[in-house]
């Protein structure tokens, strides 16, 4: 009998929509839980791993931090290398990706608004050109995927962070990196993560 999945996070995209990427391709039924954060949250916190979400249910166990639940969701649609090395490479690139998306998510959360100018800035000239850089290289010289010329789960935890990104940044930042916004189009046109972006509720970020 197949697991119950359940999985919780806030209304917006963030670090559960690789999650929710990875549920669309592999065709697996989930129950996806919204918390609003004014109603629910002070409810939930302290029920949850280190008061922080998403978390995943897999019947009676709960999985916490989004990169572990992604690894463990790719494992389960066969994409996950069976090269332990090329498989430390991935989980190494996608900790990269959650860095740089918690760092723009910082920026966006600041509310000293000198703070935050000046959190932009080094975003602009700095955050921004280091790692977009060094992941456009990375996908160029792999033949078009962080893992190689294949589709792994570290793609999808890359797209949709960067989706999250872009929501909370509202600027083209992409149009530069040409590998970049091609593992995008390939990652979008995969008929699975088509007809969910078609239907996914409209999340904020």
């Amino acid at each position: 009998m197949a697991p119950i999945y359940k999985l919780k996070f806030f209304d917006y995209m963030g670090v559960a929509e690789p999650i929710r990427y990875l549920f669309a391709y592999g065709g697996i039924k989930y129950e996806n839980i919204i918390i609003k954060k004014n109603v629910d949250w002070p409810r939930i916190q302290n029920t949850v791993p280190f008061g922080k979400l998403p978390v995943l249910e897999v019947d009676n166990k709960v999985l916490h931090q989004s990169t572990a639940i992604c690894r463990y969701l790719g494992k389960l649609v066969g994409l996950l290398p069976s090269d332990d090395l090329v498989a430390a490479e991935l989980d190494a690139l996608v900790a990269s990706t959650f860095d740089f998306g918690a760092r723009v998510h910082q920026w966006y959360h600041e509310e000293d608004v000198s703070c935050k100018h000046q959190d932009e800035k080094e975003l602009e000239t700095v955050v921004f050109p280091r790692y977009l850089n060094e992941f456009e290289d990375i996908i160029h010289q792999k033949g078009g995927y962080l893992g190689g010329k294949q589709l792994t789960w570290a793609d999808f935890y890359f797209v949709g962070i960067l989706e999250s990104v872009q929501g909370m940044w509202s600027k083209d930042f992409l149009q530069q990196y040409p590998y970049i916004t091609q593992l995008f189009k390939n990652v979008h046109a995969l008929p699975t993560i088509k007809s969910y972006i078609a239907t996914r509720p409209n999340y904020k970020y």
